[in-house]
């Protein structure tokens, strides 16, 4: 596919996809806002459900997101979720990790959780197992989850002024603002 093809294929999608969507420009910037958001989030495989739920009950425009969402893809999370951990990383602790978690950690996690133990299955029955487990697993995704907030929120908020200015200049051009 040539370069010509694949950015005359982005504007078609742009342009009639979200800007040409017949909605109020409100709804249609909040629709990509929140794309940016759940495309941000470490949901691959339920964003599409995530967006269309979310957008329902927030009144946004539930198709104009959906293009966003292909931002995280099997080919992308790695980098991204990378980046996101760090990020969320800096953020809550105030300086970047030092190093990426590792197997040790990670049995570090689950013998504080009591999941390895040799008698584990009967552990899960009790209500100290999952609250062990529930908070190895909080300290474990928390980075990811506040870098993944914070880059959702960090290329929506533009994403909605943008989106807004340009369904509007959008509309004004071709007459029916």
């Amino acid at each position: 596919m040539t370069p010509a093809r694949i950015w005359r294929r982005l504007k078609d999608l742009v342009v009639h996809r979200i800007l040409g969507v017949d909605d109020t420009p409100q709804r249609i910037a909040f629709g990509v806002f929140l794309g940016f958001l759940v495309a941000m989030t470490p949901t691959i495989g339920f964003q599409i459900v995530l967006y269309v739920t979310i957008a329902s009950l927030l009144r946004a425009n539930k198709v104009v997101g959906i293009p966003i969402l292909f931002i995280s893809n099997p080919l992308s999370a790695v980098p991204l979720y990378w980046f996101a951990w760090w990020l969320g990383s800096v953020i809550l602790h105030g300086d970047a990790p030092s190093e990426t978690p590792n197997e040790a950690v990670l049995r570090d996690h689950l013998e504080e959780s009591g999941a390895n133990e040799p008698d584990w299955w009967v552990a899960i029955f009790t209500p100290d197992f999952w609250e062990n487990l529930g908070d190895q697993l909080w300290r474990l995704g928390a980075e990811l989850w506040v870098g993944c907030l914070a880059l959702g929120l960090l290329s929506g908020i533009p994403a909605y002024f943008l989106t807004l200015w340009a369904v509007r200049a959008f509309r004004h051009r071709r007459g029916t603002a």
